[in-house]
């Protein structure tokens, strides 16, 4: 992290050289660009805020979501993903790395932005526009921070760059704290984002949501920053989960996509459910594109530009087995199995069919250019948008804090909008009680390889853990494969159990050297 400052700088000359449009360019020649004269006008924020919505994040997607989101919480069955499907995660590990530098990254960034805005924007620039840009950089810091801190627990909050200079060792803060910063942030964020939808853009109601998200897990730690342990939840923040999922779900005028598999083609980018998602470009460029489907396409064919590496990604088996209600359209719009017919993949072929039984990835995967009219289709990138917060995630974030501390209940709203996501999929809708399980459930495969389900256990760890390392240890975490041979499927069982220990990760090995702090007891950030 000493090093932020330089690289806060490179990025700013990246934000100027790649993220303004021509007519700026021609505007304002690149060497008179500096930090004292850029920020002039409404449009000069918005290009430093909308480059901040896809490369610096490229680390944290390019593997590291499936990892922690799927991997870990046994989702995922196969791959190259092992050591977290195994719970045995070291400091060395690459994902561990790139998800705590990409992380870092975009706090860095942010920082900066919100000092330069405070201190160099110019006058003529009014308040509310300039308030509406530092909340999007205070959403997306405190969106950082909230993964930081659920993945790793007590980590260093830097404010300031510019004091790592002097002191580049950074001792944790309290977990407390850190839940303190991000609300914070995130309620400057829902108080002054613009309530109008701005494509590719968070505005007032994905703040709203993101808060929703903040407190539900909050309210399942103790003030120490350790969870409570014993089955409940503090009612001050389940009231404030309720308060703003509600408001989103009552008050946005937003609305569910009507079919779910369409959520997932370029087409559909920054639709009315999409309340937070990084912005990527397919380009023959590295680094502005989304790598997910190399990842996950389980043959070359399928992209059509030399990826497709995704034959050993498949779903679990206890994902396979166990989740799914028969005739549930999600099913095929997330995993494919023998027989399914895509006819948005390979067009000028008639469509893809699955051949054989292997539950090979299907979100995310657009397929080939052709399949994209020859638009946002790249080696090892592709133009879909990667979903960080959804309408239907929120709904069920609603009807889990209006549940509660309760196994179950009938409230209307719960199950309004449970069903509300619950019915897209083609199933019919819950009647009378809505249980915990049901919505827990729910989300698993609402939210299957979007990185999200490690995030709900983890909240179902710090209320009850041992209930939670039980269910993981009972989780079939082997493969489902398909032998040409002798045309067969095949299942290879594997169970794990994890520990404590495992539901944190490793602080990166090299960050540990270079700041030892990281290893000493954590300190409060507020006096």
């Amino acid at each position: 992290m000493k090093n932020i400052k330089i690289a806060f700088i490179a990025l700013f000359i990246l934000v100027v050289a790649a993220g303004c449009k021509k007519s700026f360019l021609e505007r304002t020649p690149l060497d008179a660009v500096t930090i004292d004269n850029f920020y002039q006008t409404e449009n000069d924020l918005r290009q430093v805020t909308g480059a901040l919505y896809g490369s610096p994040w490229f680390d944290y997607n390019d593997k590291v979501i499936l990892f922690i989101g799927d991997a870990m919480s046994g989702n995922l069955g196969g791959g190259n993903a092992g050591s977290w499907n195994n719970f045995a995660v070291s400091s060395g590990e690459t994902g561990v790395n790139e998800g705590w530098r990409s992380l870092y990254r975009i706090i860095a960034h942010c920082n900066m932005n919100i000092i330069y805005f405070n201190e160099k924007a110019s006058p003529s620039i009014s308040a509310e526009a300039k308030n509406a840009a530092l909340g999007e950089l205070k959403f997306l810091r405190a969106t950082s921070y909230f993964n930081l801190v659920q993945l790793w627990g007590a980590v260093p909050i830097i404010e300031d760059n510019r004091t790592l200079v002097e002191m580049p060792s950074r001792p944790r803060n309290n977990i407390a704290d850190i839940y303190r910063f991000i609300i914070n942030d995130m309620r400057f964020a829902a108080e002054n984002l613009r309530t109008v939808k701005d494509a590719g853009r968070v505005n007032k109601w994905s703040a709203e949501g993101m808060l929703a998200k903040i407190y539900l897990t909050r309210s399942g730690l103790k003030d120490d920053g350790t969870g409570t342990g014993n089955g409940t939840r503090s009612q001050l923040y389940l009231d404030s989960a309720k308060y703003y999922a509600g408001d989103v779900c009552k008050n946005s005028g937003l609305e569910l996509m009507p079919s779910y598999a369409d959520l997932f083609k370029i087409a559909n980018n920054n639709s009315d459910e999409s309340l937070f998602a990084l912005q990527w470009i397919g380009s023959a460029t590295y680094g502005i594109g989304n790598s997910t489907q190399a990842y996950y396409a389980a043959e070359p064919k399928l992209t059509g530009v030399g990826d497709g590496w995704g034959a050993a990604n498949t779903v679990s088996i206890d994902l396979f087995s166990n989740k799914y209600i028969s005739g549930d359209t999600r099913r095929k719009a997330t995993y494919m199995q023998s027989g399914d017919v895509y006819p948005e993949l390979l067009k000028a072929s008639g469509g893809y069919t699955v051949t054989n039984t292997t539950p090979n990835l299907k979100k995310y995967i657009v397929g080939t250019p052709a399949d994209n009219d020859n638009k946002g289709v790249f080696f090892m990138s592709t133009g879909i948008n990667t979903y960080m917060l959804r309408l239907a995630d929120v709904y069920l974030l609603y009807a889990e804090a209006i549940c509660g501390n309760n196994a179950s209940t009938t409230d209307p709203d719960a199950l309004t909008y449970f069903n509300r996501v619950h019915t897209r999929a083609g199933l019919n809708p819950k009647t009378g009680t809505l249980t915990m399980a049901d919505i827990l459930a729910e989300r698993r495969i609402e939210l299957a390889f979007e990185g999200q389900y490690w995030f709900d256990l983890l909240r179902q760890y710090d209320i009850n853990p041992g209930q939670t390392i039980a269910m993981l240890a009972n989780q079939d975490r082997g493969t489902v494969s398909y032998n040409s041979t002798t045309n067969t499927t095949v299942y290879t069982s594997k169970k794990v159990a994890p520990t404590a220990a495992s539901f944190k990760l490793p602080y990166p090995e090299a960050d540990v050297v270079t700041n030892p702090l990281l290893k000493e007891a954590p300190v409060p950030y507020y006096k």
